[in-house]
């Protein structure tokens, strides 16, 4: 909970500056960058996040490895988490200001969980009907769980539309256990 309020704080802070330079598209590129390196080099992100370092050390390090390779935006942005001790959420920020760049070019990601895999003209159909009720493009991303049973379930934002068997056998059940027999 806590990891999504501050990531979330600093992804508009970062939005917000970034959308006031005009530089949404390279600062997603080198935040794409910086997420890479921290994925990939887990020494780093383990250095960067370690309070036996000394704040000073790691502030050079940031500046030997992305200075000047990164947006001055998003080198004072890193510094200031680095002097915030965010370090820790900075990958969560990073999926936060990425929504928040989707969300502004009218790109919404939409998860649609299934029992089994849907047929591509079915799926062609679920993401023409989202596109036409949100009037935004939808980007689906699918998950399969067999306890379902069959129908679907999507997750658009925070709304979550459940049109499961799984659903509509608890709904039943407690129908069934409110109705009073004589």
């Amino acid at each position: 909970m806590i990891e999504s309020r501050v990531a979330g704080k600093y992804a508009h802070a970062l939005f917000s500056a970034a959308k006031r330079k005009n530089q949404l598209d390279t600062i997603s590129a080198d935040l794409g960058t910086i997420s890479r390196f921290l994925t990939e080099i887990p020494h780093l992100k383990t250095l960067l996040e370690s309070p036996q370092i000394l704040e000073k050390e790691k502030r050079e390090l940031i500046s030997n490895t992305f200075n000047g390779r990164i947006s001055e935006v998003l080198f004072s942005f890193f510094l200031l988490v680095l002097s915030k001790h965010r370090i820790a959420f900075l990958l969560p920020m990073a999926d936060e200001f990425g929504r928040l760049v989707k969300e502004d070019q009218g790109i919404v990601t939409a998860r649609l969980i299934t029992a089994r895999q849907l047929e591509p003209a079915l799926m062609k159909d679920i993401v023409y009907e989202l596109e036409k009720t949100t009037r935004k493009i939808i980007e689906i991303k699918t998950e399969l769980d067999p306890g379902l049973i069959g129908g679907i379930v999507i997750v658009l934002g925070d709304r979550i539309i459940d049109r499961s068997i799984r659903y509509q056998l608890s709904q039943l059940k407690e129908q069934m256990s409110t109705l009073r027999v004589y």
